[in-house]
C-alpha cells in the first residue's frame, strides 16, 4: 500500500510590527500590507487552523479523525510552527501555561523556541526574563515603565536557539530578520505595554500577567545548536522535550535519508526538492505520519520540522 503524505496549507496573519520580509522571502503574491507570521503548523478551532489539502478539512478535525497517522493520545492537536518576521515594536508580554490557559482561555498554554533562519556572526542583546524580586516589585516596574531595572537581556548570535518556557516575560523591537518558531498549539499573548499604542485590538493585560509571570525568573539563555551528518542530510536537533515539543531542521543537498518513529510536519524556507518524491517547493508543507519508516529526500532545501514526544515515552 503507497504510504500517503498531507500538504498542510498556510495561514497568512498581518500585525502591527509586521513587514515584507515574509512576503519577499517566499515570493507571496497577496493584498496584505505586510505580513507578520506564517503559520504553517497550528490547529486551533475557529481561531487558527491550517487546511489538509488532500481532505479539505482544518487540521483540528484530521487530527481527531485520523488518530493513526498521528498516533499521539492527546486530546487536541499539540503543536504549532511558524515563520516569523518583527520589523517593529512587538509589545512587552508573556504566555501562559497550560493550566492557567486552560481555565481561563479554554485552549492551551504556549511555550515555544526561536531561531534565525539565517545565521551569521552578527549577536544581539534581547530582553529576555525578569528581574523582580517580588510581585509587588514588578508590579512597580511596569507602572513605571522602568524597562532598564525590570528586564534581564541575553546575547543571541544570529543562528542560536532561543527557548522560551511559559511565563518569560520578553519582546521589544525587531530587525527584519525572518525566525523559525516552534512550540505548543496555542496562540494565547499577555501584554504589559505596547509603545502607547492604545489600539483596542491589542488589549494590556496586566493582572494576566501578574498571575503568570515566573518570579524568580526561571533559567533563560541562548543555545549554539551544531549540526550533524546524518545520512547524507546535515540535521539541526534543536530542541527535544516530552510533553512539549520537537523542533529539528535539516539542510538537503542532493539525496539523503531519515528514520522518525513519530508524526513529523516539514516546511521548506528555502530551495525546494522532493520528499518521497513528492516535490515541495518554498513555503510548502508535508505531513510524515508517524511510523512512516525511511524518508527519503532530494534537493537543495531547507526544511524546519515540527513533532511531539508524549509524557512517559521517548523516541
Amino acid at each position: 500500500m503507497k504510504r500517503q503524505l498531507y500538504h498542510i496549507e498556510p495561514i497568512y496573519k498581518s500585525f502591527i510590527w509586521g513587514g515584507r520580509a515574509l512576503i519577499d522571502h517566499f515570493h507571496i503574491k497577496t493584498d496584505m500590507e505586510n505580513i507578520g507570521t506564517i503559520y504553517h503548523v497550528i490547529a486551533i478551532p475557529g481561531q487558527l487552523d491550517n487546511t489538509v489539502r488532500e481532505t479539505g478539512e482544518p487540521l483540528s478535525v484530521f487530527y481527531e479523525k485520523n488518530p493513526q497517522i498521528f498516533q499521539c493520545r492527546e486530546n487536541s492537536f499539540p503543536v504549532r510552527m511558524t515563520t516569523t518576521a518583527n520589523s517593529g515594536f512587538q509589545s512587552y508580554q508573556l504566555h501562559p501555561d497550560d493550566a492557567y490557559a486552560e481555565k481561563h482561555e479554554n485552549q492551551k498554554g504556549k511555550v515555544s523556541g526561536a531561531v534565525a533562519l539565517k545565521a551569521s556572526d552578527h549577536v544581539s542583546e534581547w530582553l529576555f526574563g525578569n528581574k523582580a524580586k517580588n510581585l509587588e516589585d514588578f508590579k512597580r516596574m511596569v507602572e513605571n515603565k522602568d524597562w532598564k531595572n525590570l528586564f534581564s537581556t541575553i546575547k543571541v548570535k544570529d543562528g542560536d536557539y532561543v527557548h522560551t518556557p511559559a511565563g518569560v516575560i520578553h519582546g521589544g523591537y525587531g530587525k527584519g530578520l525572518i525566525n523559525a518558531t516552534f512550540g505548543t498549539n496555542g496562540d494565547i499573548t499577555y501584554r504589559f505595554y505596547d509603545n502607547d499604542r492604545n489600539d483596542p485590538s491589542r488589549p494590556l493585560q496586566l493582572q494576566e500577567v501578574y498571575d503568570c509571570v515566573n518570579i524568580p525568573e526561571v533559567p533563560v539563555g541562548a543555545k549554539a545548536v551544531e549540526p550533524v551528518r546524518e545520512n547524507g542530510l546535515l540535521i539541526y536537533h534543536y530542541y527535544e522535550k516530552a510533553g512539549e515539543y520537537v523542533a529539528k531542521r535539516f539542510i538537503v543537498k542532493g539525496k539523503g535519508n531519515y528514520s522518525y518513529q513519530g508524526f513529523l510536519f516539514l516546511t521548506c524556507v528555502n530551495g525546494e526538492g522532493t520528499i518521497e518524491d513528492m516535490p515541495i517547493g518554498l513555503g510548502e508543507t508535508i505531513l510524515v505520519p508517524a511510523d512512516f519508516g525511511e524518508i527519503h529526500f532530494d534537493g537543495d532545501m531547507d526544511l524546519i520540522a515540527i513533532s511531539y514526544i508524549e509524557d512517559g515515552k521517548d523516541e
